[in-house]
C-alpha cells in the first residue's frame, strides 16, 4: 500500500455514555489492499450508529489527508465479534 497516512489507526472516542456491560463494542479499519487497523474501537448502541461512525471518520480522513481520494481505501466497520458490519467507500463521499 502506498503512503497511507499512519499505520496505526484509532477512533479514540467513545459514543456516547457507557450502558454496561450490554453495549457492543464496533472497530473501524482503513482498508484497501491493507489493513490499518483501529487499536481501540468505540461503545455504540447498534451497527446503524457504526456505519454512521464509519461516515464521520471517513470524512475526517478526507479532509486531513485528500491524497486518499480515489484510491479505493475504505473504512471497514467491525463488531466486537470480527464480524463485518458494513463498509464506507471513501470514494463515494463529496
Amino acid at each position: 500500500m502506498a503512503s497511507t497516512p499512519e499505520r496505526r489507526f484509532e477512533t479514540g472516542r467513545s459514543c456516547g455514555k457507557t450502558r454496561g456491560p450490554d453495549v457492543p463494542r464496533y472497530h473501524f479499519d482503513l482498508v484497501d489492499s491493507e489493513t490499518v487497523a483501529d487499536e481501540r474501537g468505540a461503545e455504540l448502541p447498534d451497527d446503524m450508529k457504526a456505519m454512521d461512525v464509519a461516515e464521520e471518520i471517513a470524512r475526517r480522513l478526507l479532509e486531513e489527508h485528500p491524497e486518499l481520494k480515489g484510491r479505493h481505501f475504505s473504512i471497514l466497520v467491525t463488531n466486537e465479534d470480527g464480524e463485518e458490519v458494513g463498509r464506507m467507500p471513501l470514494d463515494v463521499l463529496h
